[in-house]
């Protein structure tokens, strides 16, 4: 499986990070008494959205990485969790692609939509 690379930032910034839990419950509404609720499933992908600011340096290995290695996103890679920084598998978000905008000089930052694999 790919890693991400060690020539990128390990750590996402704050300004803009949040980590989505998933509705891993089901509710159903009884004719009389209290709602029934169940667990849907055991696990669950845990979307998480990020920023980080690259180099043109590190663009280049961030844009070859996303495009070459990883089929434009479309597999998983091995990283951290970015909340507990513990070993996570990790995917890009197929139907959101990374977005890049110019920071100032060779600065850039990407803003990624990401799933933590369980």
């Amino acid at each position: 499986m790919a890693v991400w690379p060690t020539s990128l930032p390990q750590e996402i910034h704050q300004n803009g990070f949040n980590i989505e839990f998933q509705n891993g419950a089901i509710r159903t509404e009884m004719d009389t008494g209290k709602p029934f609720q169940r667990q849907r499933f055991t696990a669950a992908v845990e979307p998480f959205s990020a920023r980080i600011w690259l180099t043109q340096d590190q663009y280049n290995t961030f844009d070859t990485f996303y495009r070459d290695t990883l089929g434009h996103g479309a597999l998983e890679f091995d990283w951290k969790h970015p909340v507990t920084g513990e070993a996570a598998t990790i995917r890009f978000d197929a139907s959101s692609p990374p977005r890049l905008s110019a920071l100032s000089g060779d600065q850039y930052q990407v803003q990624m939509n990401l799933e933590v694999i369980p």
